[in-house]
């Protein structure tokens, strides 16, 4: 898999195995069995409800959010709230249809790493975060 993390706001790109690596393996929020215990990496889907996972925000230092089709807006949404809301300072990273030309929106609502979907290009998707130079809203990115 393609990796492009942004490291002071500048993209580079890793291979890598699994979606969440360099992390623990993450929790999903439907293990009840779990839902109390500190966890390191929290993957969550786009239907998720914040009160779902707020309480691992703390502990958590990666966060996986889905982008199930490259037209769902809720992961940006998500990542946006994260950010701005909960004041989320760890990784951000997205993964599933995650196509090069979206990267300079993701990680403007607070994204800063994307698992590209295998057919993109991962050199051509480097060029992509600070693409355009002038934006009416203002940035979230971490």
């Amino acid at each position: 898999m393609k990796l492009i993390t942004t490291v002071n706001g500048y993209p580079e790109q890793q291979e890598i195995d699994l979606i969440w690596s360099g992390y623990d393996e993450p929790h999903r929020l439907n293990d009840a069995e779990q839902r109390s215990s500190a966890v390191s990496s929290l993957q969550i889907e786009p239907d998720a409800l914040p009160d779902a996972f707020q309480h691992h925000l703390i502990t958590a230092r990666l966060i996986l959010l889905h982008l199930p089709a490259f037209t769902d807006g809720r992961p940006y949404s998500l990542a946006a709230m994260l950010r701005q809301h909960y004041r989320y300072e760890g990784e951000i990273r997205v993964y599933g249809d995650v196509r090069a030309a979206q990267l300079d929106h993701l990680h403007r609502c607070g994204i800063n790493s994307f698992v590209l979907k295998e057919d993109q290009d991962a050199a051509s998707a480097l060029g992509q975060i600070g693409y355009f130079s002038k934006w009416y809203q203002p940035n979230i990115s971490a």
